[in-house]
């Protein structure tokens, strides 16, 4: 059995790359609101106060993205600290034991019980190397997905990143076991 974790030196680098993937979708969410909401300001009968009822929601609606992602942040840099991608003789897995770091928020603590809910996977999963369908390599990534996997809500779907350490050694590892 081998265990792989990232790389402490390389942990800023994940996060910087998850982090801007998280900020791309809230800003271009943010972007979107403020362009369906702007018609409804040049109606023909619209109140002249319309204008700043929708400037306060857009502004308190960027207050509330922007803690959002300042949360993410720190969750994202406690999951890399804690994921371990562990393969033995039948399967590959991977953990992400967060729940008792005591850095963890209310909020963090909040998220995790709502990923639980929709899917299981998100901090443990199991996939038996006869049951894999071919590896994929996206962004540098390497993706492992089980023959009934489901990429609406990620079930049995395992991203290994390329910031672990010996990644090289880890995917070589996976296609020989595929063979």
């Amino acid at each position: 059995m081998k265990t792989y974790k990232i790389d402490n030196s390389k942990i800023s680098e994940f996060t910087k790359r998850s982090n801007n993937r998280v900020f791309k979708i809230l800003a271009i969410t943010t972007v979107t609101i403020s362009i369906l909401m702007f018609p409804m300001t040049r109606q023909k009968d619209a109140p002249a106060e319309l204008i700043y009822i929708m400037l306060f929601s857009l502004l308190f609606t960027t207050i509330i993205v922007g803690f959002i992602y300042l949360n993410n942040k720190k969750l994202t840099r406690l999951t890399a600290e804690n994921l371990k991608i562990i393969i033995d003789e039948n399967s590959i897995t991977k953990v992400v034991d967060v729940e008792n770091d005591p850095r963890l928020n209310f909020l963090h603590r909040f998220a995790i019980n709502k990923a639980k809910n929709i899917t299981s996977d998100i901090y443990y999963s199991k996939i038996d190397f006869d049951n894999i369908k071919p590896i994929k390599k996206k962004n540098g990534d390497l993706w492992v997905k089980a023959i009934n996997s489901n990429a609406f809500n990620g079930e049995h779907i395992i991203v290994v990143p390329k910031e672990l350490t010996n990644f090289d050694e880890l995917e070589k590892e996976v296609n020989n076991r595929l063979k």
